[in-house]
């Protein structure tokens, strides 16, 4: 009696010889998977280097689907290191085109959307970009019944680019920008879209709030959720060498919690930290929508305080004073370089 053959659904010999293929298994994955996925006291992180590796192969989809989910859930459950996160930030970089508006920006990455207070980018933006500070926003809308910054955006007729060259060029002008991802880093898009997959974040989301894709001086307004991610973020934000003013975020999005004061941290490109302690209580709460996800009732409020009918959060103002410092220490160490350097070069 004959069998029917069964087609063996291991990779062959030619096959791990090829290297990864996209959507194919990838034998190299396993150990990784097997230092993350040990449990809260097994587990053991990676370098640097090998999640610049994981990060690369995972925006190229050079692995199976099952290691894909695999190794997502394994960092989530896991909680990603300095190492891990800086490793992931580089492979991530290395895939987008570099924006060179030449003049300072500042970049709010916002991928969070509101939940129950309104969402404050866009009015956070505008008043930046009253003070002559060119502002570019990344984000990337997401189906998860949050009022997301582009939808916000789009309906207050403010700019939103739909190519790196196109924001570059209104950076140039001083505006105030909205960017998606996918139009710069469409493999990012990608992992980020397996939250529906999974049901929970992933290290992509995490990423996009150490993204700066910027050829020449930026300041990045990032933020954390939890308090005990405000060292892992410093760390890493030190690692980049990336300016940047970390605090904790109202709903995710890097603005100031209206009812809550928090300490900032100034970090430098030399990796120097100041902090910021947070501001005494007792300044009068105003009046925010009820619904947080409402774009008509937010759009409302945003227009009641552009026209001067509802105060500015003054958490919000605060911090809108904040970044024009730092933008302002940010242009003095730029003409100090340019300065430097055109001593050398007339010497």
């Amino acid at each position: 009696m004959t069998h029917p053959t069964v087609a063996s659904s291991a990779p062959s010999t030619a096959q791990l010889a090829a290297g990864p293929a996209r959507g194919g298994f990838n034998p190299d994955v396993v150990p990784m998977l097997r230092s993350l996925g040990r449990g809260a006291h097994g587990s053991r992180g990676l370098s640097a280097e090998q999640a610049q590796t994981l990060m690369g192969w995972l925006l190229r989809r050079e692995m199976s689907d099952a290691q894909i989910g695999g190794v997502l859930l394994a960092l989530r459950m896991k909680g990603e290191s300095a190492e891990e996160l800086e490793g992931f930030a580089r492979a991530v970089r290395a895939t987008l085109p570099a924006i060179a508006p030449r003049r300072p920006v500042v970049i709010i990455p916002s991928v969070n959307g509101s939940r129950r207070l309104p969402n404050q980018v866009a009015l956070l933006a505008l008043l930046l970009r009253q003070r002559g500070i060119a502002v570019l926003v990344l984000g990337a809308e997401q189906d998860d019944g949050r009022l997301h910054t582009v939808r916000v955006w789009s309906a207050l007729g403010l700019p939103v680019a739909a190519s790196a060259m196109q924001a570059q060029n209104l950076l140039a002008d001083g505006e105030a920008v909205y960017l998606d991802l996918v139009h710069i880093g469409p493999q990012l898009g990608e992992l980020l879209a397996w939250r529906r997959e999974l049901g929970v974040r992933n290290s992509g989301h995490a990423v996009v709030k150490l993204l700066a894709p910027i050829a020449g001086p930026c300041l990045l307004l990032t933020s954390y959720t939890h308090p005990e991610y405000a060292v892992l973020m410093r760390e890493v934000l030190q690692r980049l060498a990336q300016p940047a003013l970390l605090m904790r975020g109202c709903e995710g999005e890097a603005v100031a919690h209206p009812h809550r004061a928090g300490e900032l941290l100034h970090i430098g490109a030399d990796g120097a930290v100041r902090a910021e302690p947070a501001a005494a209580q007792g300044e009068a709460e105003v009046a925010l929508p009820a619904d947080g996800t409402h774009l008509a009732a937010t759009l409302a409020w945003i227009a009641d305080v552009r026209n001067g009918d509802k105060p500015i959060p003054v958490p919000l103002l605060r911090q809108v004073e904040q970044v024009a410092a730092a933008m302002a220490c940010l242009d003095a160490a730029g003409d100090a370089v340019e300065t430097v350097a055109g001593i050398s070069r007339h010497a």
